[in-house]
């Protein structure tokens, strides 16, 4: 079997040669025919004839022209295809290039045959198949050119743990997220302005509020190179809960919401509440302890876990 499957495979190459050395010699033929200095007309017109004649596409017979003149019959190697000759027709420096093996992209200590694709190497071009990993991103970038289609394949990526542990280890990464991030806050802020003054808001409900009631105590001064983590934490989660909360609730303004809507916002600000004031008792009493009710609430928002 391995005997008669290599008689295909010379076969099949014995072809592919043959209809290499066909293109060489219609873009011979071209170029005797047209790069004569007898010859008379337009070179378009008699390429359109001539291809009706032989029932080729004028298109492709200018291409064996075009390649037969790159490469004058003493300069071309009968061992590789016409489409590397083709491949490195443009290249001012192709007659060098083509007479040493190209190195194997995956080991720079080896030669690999002429091929297509390392052909495009050789001129610095994206190959059809890529081998190495920097060819692969590059291909992946390549197709995912379009932004929605590329924010979609990372959010699918994200949901391997391993990549998101990998790529947030690398530092321009960090800072991409970063900057976008900045800027989605920076967008945010503008549709909270925007959804203020159609609720005729003229500044943040917590800034409108602040003049009196509870909220007009002057917060407590805390230094931060002394102060315990666990209280930064606190406070960090604090004040991102309060500009949020903020904002999502004048945004509210904006959104149709049924009763069903309303009530669930409700809801949720009472167990909001609730779970506020369990914290104010742990820090001020030390004691963790919960009411039955409360510790009935969490384990319904956890889903009944617990």
């Amino acid at each position: 079997m391995e005997g008669e499957w290599q008689a295909y495979v010379e076969k099949g190459r014995r072809l592919v040669k043959q209809i290499g050395d066909a293109k060489f010699e219609l873009g011979d033929t071209l170029v005797e025919m047209l790069d004569s200095s007898e010859r008379q007309g337009d070179v378009e017109r008699i390429v359109e004839v001539y291809a009706e004649q032989i029932g080729a596409r004028p298109s492709t017979l200018l291409n064996y022209r075009y390649v037969s003149r790159a490469w004058p019959p003493s300069m071309r190697r009968s061992d590789v295809s016409w489409s590397v000759h083709a491949r490195l027709a443009a290249e001012p420096d192709r007659f060098h290039m083509i007479r040493e093996e190209p190195q194997d992209p995956t080991d720079p200590d080896e030669t690999v045959p002429w091929t297509q694709d390392e052909a495009l190497r050789a001129r610095q071009l994206m190959p059809v198949h890529p081998k190495t990993p920097d060819e692969r991103i590059d291909k992946a970038k390549h197709i995912l050119r379009d932004t929605d289609e590329a924010a979609a394949a990372i959010a699918q990526l994200a949901e391997r743990t391993e990549v998101i542990e990998a790529v947030v280890e690398n530092p321009r990464f960090r800072n991409a997220v970063r900057e976008a991030n900045r800027q989605r806050g920076k967008k945010l802020e503008e549709r909270a302005g925007e959804a203020r003054a159609l609720a005729g808001l003229s500044e943040p409900p917590s800034r409108a509020t602040s003049q009196e009631g509870p909220l007009a105590r002057q917060a407590p001064a805390v230094d931060y190179r002394d102060t315990p983590s666990a209280v930064l934490k606190i406070l960090g989660l604090a004040t991102s809960f309060c500009v949020s909360m903020q904002n999502a609730v004048v945004l509210l303004q904006t959104e149709n919401c049924d009763e069903t809507a309303i009530e669930a916002v409700t809801d949720s600000m009472r167990k909001v509440r609730a779970i506020c004031d369990w914290c104010d008792h742990v820090a001020t009493t030390g004691k963790t302890d919960m009411d039955a009710a409360l510790a009935e609430m969490l384990r319904d928002e956890a889903g009944g876990e617990g």
